[in-house]
């Protein structure tokens, strides 16, 4: 992934999610989420602290802990962290939204599970 601007703390190197399960658990909240603005927010921020990269030295903000398959508490702590960097609300929701796009992209379509379903390495029979 590209780095990103994000004022005031300047270029932010990003990464994909290591965690499987926590695109999951953001996806899941993302496609039940209708009516709900404020959660939206919070998702937001999470997928941005999901995509952080460890790369990133003296800007280390609270991780996600996939154990307790909350983004949306963590998307509160990452929103209280980025509103203690003093940045803008814009620029968050701008970023953010592109780091949920990007996890979509992540999961497998049923396609992809449809064709792996039946695949069994050589040689595993025997």
């Amino acid at each position: 992934m590209e780095p990103i601007n994000l004022p005031p703390l300047g270029q932010i190197q990003v990464r994909q999610p290591k965690s499987f399960a926590a695109v999951y658990d953001v996806m899941n909240v993302y496609w039940n989420i209708t009516g709900q603005p404020n959660k939206m927010g919070r998702l937001i921020c999470a997928a941005l602290g999901m995509c952080w990269s460890d790369e990133n030295e003296g800007k280390k903000p609270p991780r996600y802990n996939v154990a307790e398959c909350d983004p949306v508490a963590y998307g509160g702590e990452m929103m209280d962290w980025l509103a203690n960097q003093q940045t803008p609300v814009d620029a968050i929701y701008r970023l953010g939204q592109g780091f949920i796009l990007e996890m979509a992209k992540m999961l497998p379509s049923g396609e992809e599970v449809e064709a792996e379903k039946d695949f069994t390495e050589v040689g595993a029979d025997g």
